[in-house]
């Protein structure tokens, strides 16, 4: 005769919501099992007597530190913690003798999770097992994704991240299906943290009395806007969810500048722009005091300069002014992101003001390439992480793998782990596979797939690891086949599925960290790379982080070469090591989605894309090794020329028929994703710069392909003028003399500026000796502006200035990484860097000067008028100020011989 199990559950007194909701999933799940439950009437008492014979089994329920009767079993050591204590979000579910069994966790979380396992438990054995004992606390305190209120293009006069909050731009936003199938799927992967990410999103969110001015959206918007903030920071805390607010600095609304006529970039902190972001946080966190805020303070501000002042004399006024108002006691959480900026200034002027302080900085930059990051990097977590607050590990953007699926579970594991053990930081926080364009994927499909279903094994993988990152390969690899077998129909498939996302998700990391110009967001890496860019990339202001952290040690193409010719052994990873695993990988990849397909029973629409992604992969792998093989042609000859063209012409058609085979390769790429994808890259912007200007100009493979092709045909027709015995344009022109650049008028109002007129012998700064040796032609007889060197390399040194007509500011930057000198912007720590153009020297090794570094020569354009040029802190010197149709050369002053050619002639059009 069966006995048909019974319970009655027991909440502890005062429990949250988050308990409350775990206990109804628990309800839920023994409801459905057929077993007799019911809820005890009144709260647990502060003791626990043992069920008389004929009673339910008692289900006990409650956070372990404020719950006397959970307390009064540990005592009597009746509960004990075999696997230890739980600690924060950590759960123990036990069955304890005189059926009773105890719910307990670290927090609310982690009776959240724990009411979730127990419920995972009966749905699967119909009961409670009396033998069930098990509890976990994860290994990441803070996991969760961030999802982006911006788009894919730019709203001028509005910059990049700034887009009010409406439902024409955001319908996603308020469609609450859509949340409650979020946060049911974080809840699902033990996710505790949401990220909105936005520029200025306060001006969407709350009127200010004082700033009316600021106010972006409607009266009726603002209060939806509201009403969906409040829904959402409730429905998410109800499943655990922490959710965190985004916001950049110092950005402000553009009627904000609009109405007081200043720029919409402020670079530094100003009374009227800090009394408005002071009231603007502190009315949103007397509205919303459960929302974590999240703030950047580098980028548009000048944070090493002025981080510390605006985040303890603005922001965290704002943010106790807004606590006081709320009457709470338990403060909002502040992550501080460690970018753009040094951190530890603000740190150190924080010191012990604010209790919830805690910090978050990138994993491998903009792109996945190592899951063993070093040098300074690994510095940077590791100091962050030792602060004692929570420190979060930042998966950001995936320019590198845009657009593809990924799914190589192994290299996530081993990325968690590494955030864990070595980095020591205890947060994720995780960007979607197509950031900019949630909640639709690039996939050209009607209606639009969704990321949340097809990108799920990213978001599940990373969620799995960042609760436990230390499990069993051979175990997650029978888990992860399952999984993808209950998506595709058959174990035979999912099988197939997983061996194909494990070797697709090799390639582009490995290809990237030893060939690319950088891991941040200006390089759609899936587009390809010019040969100028493979060759010659510090014309491309290739950022070193990229090999010398996000990247194994080893040599970039041209120390390859360099090598090679000198007979020197080679160190580490090389060029030719990650194509051929490129190759290698990807065709493992194509090997496996092929087996596969005969095995598929469901889902068979979506594994054929998968299949077609494991095809495009396999062409770009194949692309990267031609144009490679074809680079190292091209650096033999530009390492073995010594004038004598000619004699390096068989080079240079080996170079081309590799060159020709790489074009027939990306016509068929772009003939494959002409009808799989929307667009390459998410952020359709001017940022993207690599491998051409403007994501949404440059965003298909379509539109790459003929740049390409005109590549091959400059590289033709130059390599034949070579054979002529003729030398092409550019290498004949060196010999001649340049133009003088064409002045205008400078007028300087700053005071500490002093002009003078930019010859050879001048001094460069009036309090050092500085004499100038060597000077472009280009630049003779401009009227400059100096300042004292003493002055400026200890802070900012502004120019404030009028020009009378549109123009470019010439501006000379000293060629050496160090804090006394001013730095040339760049896109990977500045998103607003390439706003007035400059980031590429107009001239090359301008300037000569005793006892100093050579001089670069950047142009910025301006607007006829009053402006100030406040670039950061370290010395510069302004060389004049040209007409608005200057043409500019970039020429290489000091390449006045063969022995510095860089060969970046061969791919232009002859002339």
């Amino acid at each position: 005769m069966s006995h048909q199990p019974s319970y009655v559950v027991s909440v502890a007194a005062g429990a949250g919501s988050a308990i409350a909701h775990g206990v109804d999933l628990l309800l839920e799940a023994m409801t459905a099992a057929g077993v007799s439950v019911k809820r005890a009437e009144t709260p647990l008492g502060d003791r626990i007597q043992r069920p008389a014979a004929d009673h339910p089994t008692l289900v006990v329920i409650g956070e372990r530190a404020s719950t006397p009767a959970i307390a009064e079993l540990e005592q009597q050591e009746w509960l004990l913690y075999n696997n230890g204590e739980p600690g924060v979000n950590g759960y123990y579910v036990a069955v304890l003798p005189g059926r009773i069994v105890v719910v307990t966790g670290g927090d609310d979380n982690g009776v959240l999770y724990g009411c979730q396992e127990l419920a995972r438990a009966v749905a699967e054995h119909g009961e409670i097992p009396l033998d069930l004992e098990h509890g976990e606390t994860p290994d990441l305190a803070l996991r969760g994704p961030a999802i982006g209120l911006q788009l894919t293009e730019v709203e001028a006069p509005r910059q990049v991240y700034e887009y009010p909050i409406t439902p024409e731009r955001f319908g996603w936003f308020y469609d609450r299906d859509h949340w409650l199938e979020v946060l049911e799927t974080l809840l699902e992967q033990r996710a505790n943290a949401l990220y909105l990410w936005s520029g200025h999103p306060f001006s969407s969110f709350v009127a200010l009395p004082d700033f009316p001015e600021a106010l972006e959206v409607t009266e009726e918007e603002l209060a939806r806007n509201r009403e969906t903030l409040a829904w959402l920071t409730e429905e998410a805390s109800r499943r655990g969810v922490r959710v965190f607010l985004k916001f950049y600095n110092i950005h402000i609304p553009l009627p904000f500048s609009q109405h007081h006529d200043i720029p919409l970039r402020q670079p530094k902190p100003t009374e009227l722009v800090s009394r408005y972001t002071q009231a603007a946080i502190a009315a949103f966190v007397a509205d919303f005091p459960q929302v974590g805020l999240y703030v950047c303070l580098g980028e548009v501000l000048q944070g090493d300069l002025y981080g510390a002042e605006w985040f303890t004399e603005t922001i965290l006024p704002g943010i106790e002014a807004g606590v006081a108002r709320a009457g709470v006691t338990d403060v909002p959480p502040v992550l501080l992101r460690a970018h753009a900026l040094d951190p530890k200034p603000v740190i150190d002027a924080t010191g012990d003001r604010y209790p919830a302080l805690h910090t978050e900085a990138k994993y491998n930059g903009e792109s996945l390439t190592t899951w063993n990051p070093r040098g300074k990097w690994q510095e940077l977590h590791q100091y962050l992480a030792s602060l004692g607050g929570i420190h979060v590990i930042n998966i950001h953007i995936l320019s590198d793998l845009e657009p593809f699926r990924y799914g190589s579970v192994t290299f996530i594991r081993r990325s968690v782990q590494a955030i864990r053990h070595r980095l020591k930081s205890h947060g994720l926080h995780l960007y979607p596979m197509f950031y900019w364009e949630w909640p639709v994927s690039p996939d050209v499909a009607e209606p639009r797939l969704r990321q949340l279903d097809r990108d799920w094994l990213w978001f599940a993988a990373w969620h799995r690891y960042a609760w436990k990152s230390d499990r069993d390969p051979a175990a997650e690899q029978h888990y992860w086949t399952q999984r993808l077998a209950e998506q595709f129909g058959s174990e035979e498939a999912g099988a197939a599925a997983l061996a194909t996302y494990e070797a697709m998700g090799q390639v582009a990391p490995r290809l990237l960290r030893r060939l690319g110009i950088t891991e941040g967001n200006r390089q759609t890496f899936s587009l390809g790379m010019t040969l100028s860019q493979l060759t010659n990339p510090h014309r491309h202001r290739a950022w070193d982080d990229l090999w010398e952290s996000h990247a194994p040690a080893g040599e970039r193409l041209e120390e390859f070469v360099a090598r090679e010719v000198a007979g020197e052994p080679h160190i580490g990873e090389t060029p030719l090591d990650v194509i051929e695993e490129g190759r290698a990988f990807s065709q493992k990849a194509l090997t496996a989605v092929e087996q596969g397909r005969e095995v598929v029973t469901e889902n068979s629409q979506e594994y054929g894309r998968l299949a077609t992604d494991a095809r495009a992969i396999a062409l770009i792998a194949e692309f990267y090794d031609l144009r490679v093989r074809a680079a190292v042609e091209i650096l033999y000859a530009r390492e073995q020329q010594t004038g004598d063209y000619a004699a390096i012409t068989p080079r240079l058609r080996a170079a081309i028929a590799l060159v020709e085979q790489s074009i027939e390769v990306y016509r068929g790429l772009a003939d494959l994703t002409e009808g799989t994808y929307l667009y390459a890259n998410s952020m359709r912007t001017p940022q993207r710069k690599v491998p051409y200007p403007n994501g949404k100009d440059f965003g298909h493979w379509q539109q790459v392909l003929p740049m390409y092709e005109a590549e091959l045909a400059n590289l033709r027709a130059n390599t034949e003028t070579l054979e002529r015995g003729e030398l092409p344009g550019p290498v004949a022109e060196r010999t001649l003399q340049p133009e003088p650049f064409r002045g205008i008028d400078l007028t300087v109002h700053s005071e500490g500026a002093e002009a003078f007129e930019v010859r050879e012998g001048a001094e460069l700064f009036p309090d050092a000796t500085s004499p100038i040796t060597r000077l472009a032609v280009e630049l003779t007889g401009l009227t400059g502006v100096r300042f004292n060197k003493s002055v400026a390399t200890e802070g900012q040194s502004e120019l404030e200035f009028e020009l009378p007509v549109d123009g470019h500011l010439l501006v000379g930057y000293f060629k050496e990484k160090h804090p006394r000198w001013l730095q040339v912007p760049d896109l990977e720590t500045n998103t607003h860097a390439d706003d007035r153009g400059g980031l590429a020297p107009v001239l090359v090794g301008a300037i000569s000067a005793e006892w100093h570094p050579i001089v670069d020569v950047h142009a910025f354009r301006y607007e006829a008028g009053r402006h100030t040029f406040a670039p950061g802190s370290g010395a510069y010197v302004v060389l004049g100020a040209v007409a608005a149709d200057q043409e500019f050369t970039g020429r290489s002053v000091l390449m006045a011989d063969a022995e510095n050619d860089t060969f970046d002639w061969l791919y232009e059009e002859p002339r």
